[in-house]
This record gives structure tokens, C-alpha cells and sequence, in this order.
């Protein structure tokens, strides 16, 4: 009976307190309610966490969340950062942006906890704005017996925490010990990133408690398990996204906390609705990677006269099995990948066109099935009334869903949706030509199309192509520097899209230098500058470089440099094995450009994260002077070089296999 007695005993203890406020006056034996208790736990309390509204973001979306959590009445309000657009060092526009927040917040009616994500916090001025108006960028406290921490994830070089900070939290976990649970909040899904971020000693020290994490960042929902604990990474509540569908994790929301004597349970409130936390797990990820991996819908206006034309649509279904690991890698791919259940399905597409004031189509919707590797392809006409110009012609749009049958068994189904827009100004940059832009003696052009029965006609000698133009039926053959214009037109030649075009250019190969190989060594000659360089690559001829030395690997960490707002020029040689045209890249960030006979190859410039480009160069066996130049703005330090060729598999040169003259 023991057992028994003490849940019961308590029960009845929680159930008197709450009749305390409860009065009635009926005698019945019977009463019009039920015997359960109120849900007024003395420890249960209710919070919301916004999440990003910034980072391309929709005017009013962040206000109308505040004024619903006003009807809401959460007892305050968590932020997981990225509260204002930010990147910029002016402060004209800081002031400009944070009174823009200040405004739409001053609506809320509750305690508001902010916490910095890398659009608030990603230099130095931008630190000490939020500084001067926060006090810190990282804290704690704690509420009805919960352990909140509030934490940092760009206090350091990249994404990571300082040892400061994480020093401040293991110390705070240590005397905070007497929590009944810990909930954690940051802007980055730090435990996505490099091992040695420091994460893993928060972990750590929590690893016999209960506690719960949030983050931001990525613009798209996922809820995953580490550690036998409950890690969620939020969608958007204004910031940029394509809005999709929730089942592939893009939606508008508040995320809603009740704190219970369980631990919290947790709900996601979509402006327009109520959205179940599990709307996307490792279970139904994979699911919704099929579907997304499996959908393509392309579409093309072609126009027949000034009044007429056709919408082409073509929508396929790629389903051949789910997810796998070569798929986009947006989802977490657990062992359980579930792909098997969408194996073969057929996908059925639906769309409504809108009211448009100059382009009337002749079906007014459109309800398809697509079944398994397959592709559905439709000419619908349009009638285009007068305009001032095509350019004033308002688009027509498309309101689209697409997903599986209704008799899957998802509830709700998987479905994607949008709104396509469709102009007969429409640039069709769905005709696809060989990318390798020069050659040396002869060249062969192919155009690729995913459209099916539609002509594509070309010219190879300026002029616009007609329908008499010659018919791309096989790949062009060029020897000397051609441009080759191309477009579609249906198979009557009366319609056609808009022309693109695309030069390519007979070269002759840069000869290689004469140099002894006794007056060379291994590794490129480096210059280091520091400077205020935040958007391109500085004018290295105007600045005097800090020191200079030799590099024999190209990543940044490998020189001492301070920790942001650098640059390095990287010269010597490298040796190429057989004549011919070399596409060589880099991967950098922020920026970076490769020279070769100073001939700029490769165009890496501006700010921005780790991104490939690549560029073309007929070279001669052996050795060529290369010069690489690279900076850093903020966040994250990489740079790589390498090349591919004929006959050459693409591969990462290190600088140590190039030279510098000793």
C-alpha cells in the first residue's frame, strides 16, 4: 500500500490547495464537472521564446508576435538572438536599426530577455552597442526554481565560446546545483559545429541533471536528442524564409514553454496555429528530406505575340528510395531513416492561379498526379493585355501544394507549397551551356534544357536567333572565339523565350618561367596586414605589410594573426604537369582572389561565410608565378586553393608543394 498511498496523499494535497479559489453553492450528488485537480501547480509557470526575425526579414511579422503574446500572458519572453540586421560598423545605422526593435518591443507587455545572435553581435562596435545597452552579452538567473542560461555563441574566434564565458557557466552550474531543471539558450546550434567549441564541457558538467536546450541560427525547425536531453533548434519568427511547409521545418512561430514538476513540455505557435514539437524529428525527417530532395517544378513563359503566349510547367518526382547521404544534409539522418515508408510514391500537385490584371491564363487550376520518376509537363496559354511596357506587367502567380497522396499515413500529410511568379520577361535561365568558357584548339558546346518538346534554336554568329535559326540537335563545334546565342521556341516556331547567351574564347596557353629549381624552396612567400578591412580585399599596394615570413599551409590559423580584421598576399610559383586548360578554386572566408602571370583566375572577394568560385587558364607544363590574397572580416578563418584539369582528378594544393625563391 505504501507505494500507493504517497502519489495519492500528494495528489490530494494539490487538489485542496486549489479548491482554495474554487466556491460553488450546488448540493447535488452529482456534479456538472469533472473530479480532476486544476492545473495550477505552485511551481508550474508558462514562458515564450521568439527566434530570429532579422537575416532577410518580413516587416511586421516580429510585431504581430508581440501582440499576440500579449493575448498570450506568457510570464516573460526568451529571444535565441539576431534582433537586428546588423553587420555594419556605422553607427548612424546601428542607432537606426536597434530604435526600430525598441519599437516593435515597446508593445510587449512582459519581461523580455534578450540574448545576441551574429547579426546583433559581429564586430567590435556592434559588441560594445550591445554592451552599452544589455551590460552583458552572456548571464544566468534563475526563476521558481529553474536554472536559466543565457549564453553567447559568438564570443570567440568563429563560432564558440571564450574560456571566460565558459568558465562563468560551469562555475554557475556548480553553486546552482539545487535546480530541478536547467534551460539553456543560444543563438547557434553550437553542437552542430567543431568539436572544440567548448560545448561539450557545459555537457558535461550537466550530465546528471535534466536540462533542455534552444538555439536558432538556420532559419529552419529541428528537434533532436543528445545526451538523452531534448535539443531544439528554432524556425523564424519574421526572419528569412521560404515558408514552405512546417513539416519541412519553415514556419513563422512562438515557441510555447509550460514548466511542470515533469519538466517542461513545449508547443510551437504558428501565427495562424498550434504546431505539435514533434512536426519534424529524426523520425519524420527523413520523410520530409524525400519529399524535398524529390521536388522539382520548373516553369517558363514563352511569348507568341504582344497579346498571346504559353506557361510552361514542368514538376518532377524523383522518389527512388529517400534519403541518403548524399542528400542536402539539411536534416539530421538517423539510424531509423524511415526513407523505406516514401519509397515509389506518387505526388499529387496541385495550383490556382491568381487574379491578374494583364495575363489571363485559359485554366484557371491545375490538379496533377506525378507519379514515381516521372515528369509532368504542361502548356497552358495565356492571353497578355495591353501594357505600357512587359516590364510593367505585374507577374502571374501560382498558388501551389505538393505532397503525397492523401491515403499516406502522415498526419498531417507532407506537403510543400508557395507561389510561383511567372513573367514573360522572364530570363530562361533553365537553358544550360557548358561551363569551361575557353580552349585551345577546338571546342564542343552542349545547351541542356529540362523541358521536353520545345526547339532550341542558336546562332553562332551575333544575331538573334529565329525560327529558322539551326536546331540544337547535337553539341556545338567551335575553333575559334565564338558567341553562341540560344533560346526556346515551340514546335511550331511561334512562340519563343528570351535569348541567352554565352562567349567562349580560343586562348593560347601562358608559357611557364625558366627558373632553377637550386634557387627555389618549398612554400609561398607571405605578407601580413591588419587593417579595418570588413567588406573586400584591401589595395594591397597602399598598405605596409606587419610582418612577412614563408607559409607552407594556407589556412589562416596556421600564421599568427590577431583574431579578426587581417589580410595575408601569398606569392611564389606553382608547377603544372601538362599543357592545357586548368579550372583552379578557391574556398575561403571571407574573401580571397588567385593570380596566375598576374592575370586574376579566381574571383573570391567580400564578407561572407566559406563559399567555393572558380575560374579558367590555358597554361604550359611547368612552373607559373601565383600570387593568392586572402582576408578576414569576422567569424570563421579559411582559406584553400587547388585545381583540376585534363586528365587531372580536382584536388586541394597545400602550400607546401608550391614555391618561393629562396
Amino acid at each position: 500500500m505504501k507505494p500507493f498511498f504517497i502519489p495519492l496523499f500528494l495528489f490530494c494535497c494539490n487538489f485542496m490547495a486549489a479548491q482554495e479559489d474554487f466556491h460553488y453553492k450546488l448540493s447535488t450528488d452529482s456534479l456538472p464537472w469533472t473530479d480532476r485537480a486544476f492545473d495550477n501547480a505552485k511551481e508550474q509557470f508558462q514562458f515564450a521564446v521568439v527566434s530570429d526575425r532579422t537575416g532577410g526579414h518580413r516587416a511586421g511579422v516580429f510585431g504581430d508576435a508581440m501582440q499576440k503574446l500579449n493575448l498570450l500572458h506568457p510570464e516573460f519572453v526568451m529571444s535565441v538572438g539576431d534582433l537586428i540586421e546588423g553587420y555594419t560598423k556605422d553607427t548612424a545605422i546601428l542607432n537606426s536599426q536597434w530604435s526600430e526593435f525598441d519599437s516593435i518591443l515597446s508593445s510587449l507587455n512582459m519581461r523580455f530577455f534578450a540574448l545576441p545572435g551574429n547579426h546583433d553581435i559581429s564586430n567590435d562596435v556592434m559588441r560594445d552597442r550591445w554592451l552599452s545597452r544589455y551590460g552583458a552579452s552572456y548571464y544566468h538567473f534563475r526563476y521558481k526554481d529553474v536554472l536559466f542560461l543565457a549564453f553567447d555563441s559568438n564570443d570567440g574566434d568563429g563560432v564558440m565560446f571564450s574560456r571566460d564565458q565558459l568558465d562563468y557557466f560551469k562555475q554557475v552550474i556548480a553553486e546552482e546545483e539545487d535546480v530541478r531543471w536547467t534551460l539553456i539558450f543560444m543563438h547557434h546550434p553550437i553542437w552542430n559545429y567543431r568539436a572544440f567549441n567548448g560545448f561539450d564541457e557545459i555537457e558535461a558538467a550537466l550530465k546528471d541533471r535534466p536540462y533542455t536546450v534552444f538555439a536558432g541560427h538556420t532559419h529552419r525547425y529541428f528537434k533532436s536528442q543528445r545526451n538523452g536531453r531534448n535539443y531544439y533548434v528554432l524556425s523564424t519568427t519574421g526572419g528569412g524564409s521560404k515558408l514552405r511547409s512546417p513539416r519541412v521545418g519553415e514556419f513563422d512561430h512562438i515557441t510555447w514553454v509550460t514548466m511542470t514538476p515533469e519538466g517542461p513540455e513545449i508547443v510551437h505557435l504558428q501565427l495562424s496555429g498550434i504546431i505539435d514539437e514533434d512536426v519534424l524529428n529524426e523520425q519524420t525527417a527523413p520523410i520530409a528530406l524525400a519529399l524535398h530532395n524529390a521536388t522539382q517544378i520548373e516553369q517558363m513563359m514563352l511569348q507568341k505575340s504582344a497579346s498571346e503566349g504559353v506557361v510552361y510547367l514542368r514538376i518532377a518526382n524523383t522518389l527512388d528510395g529517400g534519403a541518403t547521404e548524399e542528400s542536402s544534409g539539411l536534416f539530421y539522418r538517423g539510424e531509423d531513416s524511415g526513407s523505406g515508408a516514401v519509397q515509389n510514391q506518387t505526388l499529387r500537385f496541385e495550383g490556382r492561379f491568381y487574379h491578374n490584371h494583364h495575363i489571363t491564363p485559359e485554366q484557371d487550376g491545375l490538379s496533377l498526379l506525378i507519379p514515381p520518376d516521372s515528369i509532368v509537363q504542361i502548356a497552358i496559354p495565356v492571353r497578355i493585355g495591353a501594357a505600357a511596357s512587359l516590364n510593367d506587367i505585374d507577374p502571374l502567380e501560382l498558388d501551389w501544394t505538393l505532397g503525397f497522396e492523401s491515403d499516406q499515413p502522415f498526419t498531417p500529410a507532407f506537403e510543400l507549397s508557395g507561389i510561383l511568379d511567372i513573367r514573360p520577361e522572364n530570363v530562361p535561365t533553365l537553358l544550360s551551356f557548358t561551363p569551361m568558357d575557353v580552349f585551345l584548339e577546338r571546342h564542343e558546346v552542349k545547351i541542356t534544357s529540362p523541358f521536353e518538346n520545345l526547339e532550341i534554336r542558336y546562332t553562332v554568329d551575333g544575331s538573334e536567333p529565329a525560327a529558322d535559326s539551326p536546331l540544337y540537335t547535337t553539341p556545338i563545334e567551335i575553333q575559334s572565339t565564338t558567341t553562341i546565342k540560344a533560346c526556346y521556341f515551340d514546335s511550331k516556331g511561334e512562340s519563343r523565350s528570351r535569348v541567352t547567351e554565352r562567349e567562349y574564347r580560343k586562348v593560347v596557353p601562358e608559357p611557364s618561367v625558366k627558373i632553377k629549381r637550386s634557387n627555389l624552396a618549398a612554400g609561398l612567400r607571405y605578407a601580413y596586414y591588419e587593417g579595418d578591412f570588413t567588406e573586400k580585399l584591401p589595395d594591397f599596394d597602399q598598405l605596409k605589410p606587419t610582418r612577412s615570413g614563408i607559409a607552407l599551409h594556407s589556412h589562416p590559423d596556421s600564421l599568427e594573426h590577431r583574431m579578426d580584421h587581417f589580410a595575408f598576399s601569398f606569392d611564389g610559383y606553382i608547377e603544372v604537369p601538362t599543357d592545357g586548360i586548368y579550372t583552379f578554386y578557391t574556398r575561403s572566408d571571407d574573401g580571397s582572389q588567385l593570380f596566375i602571370q598576374d592575370k586574376l583566375v579566381v574571383d573570391n572577394n567580400g564578407s561572407h561565410s566559406a563559399q567555393v568560385r572558380f575560374g579558367n587558364i590555358a597554361l604550359r607544363k611547368g612552373l607559373h608565378p601565383i600570387r593568392v590574397t586572402y582576408f578576414e572580416d569576422f567569424l570563421g578563418e579559411t582559406l584553400e586553393i587547388g585545381y583540376e584539369g585534363d586528365g587531372i582528378d580536382r584536388r586541394k594544393v597545400p602550400f607546401s608543394e608550391l614555391f618561393h625563391k629562396k
